[in-house]
């Protein structure tokens, strides 16, 4: 289920750590595979979440990033000097919450180095990292 963009904005703000929720395919959502209703307790929970990242992005990238990222083939080094200015200049592309198994998943990117790439991230219903990986 798409999430109401303008909701979005007002949540996040102009957090430039953020794609915009304007961006076509939308990229904030709720996933479920079942053909569940979507009930309130879910959306409430989703905005939520999103509240808890867009306070706390920073520090919610750091423990998703690893240096090693930087040595990616698909990170274009030429246009970022090192790790540390990566992890900084990481934008969440999407925020999904995974009704199914508790979790919020988002793919960090940035378009001006690493072009068709992203961080694919996934915490517990708690914020605990699951994983964090680079394709």
């Amino acid at each position: 289920m798409d999430m109401d963009a303008y909701k979005v904005q007002n949540i996040i703000g102009d957090n430039p750590r953020f794609v915009s929720p304007f961006s076509e395919p939308c990229s904030f959502y709720i996933w479920t595979r079942e053909k569940k209703n979507i009930h309130n307790i879910y959306l409430q929970k989703y905005w939520e979440k999103l509240k808890y990242m867009s306070e706390n992005i920073d520090i919610l990238i750091q423990q998703a990033f690893k240096a090693k990222f930087y040595n990616f083939y698909g990170v274009n080094q030429n246009l970022i000097a090192s790790s540390d200015e990566m992890c900084q200049q990481l934008v969440v592309d999407s925020f999904v919450l995974d009704i199914d198994h508790d979790t919020i998943g988002c793919c960090l990117s940035n378009s001006r180095f690493m072009f068709g790439h992203f961080i694919d991230c996934l915490w517990s219903d708690s914020w605990n990292l699951i994983y964090s990986y680079i394709c």
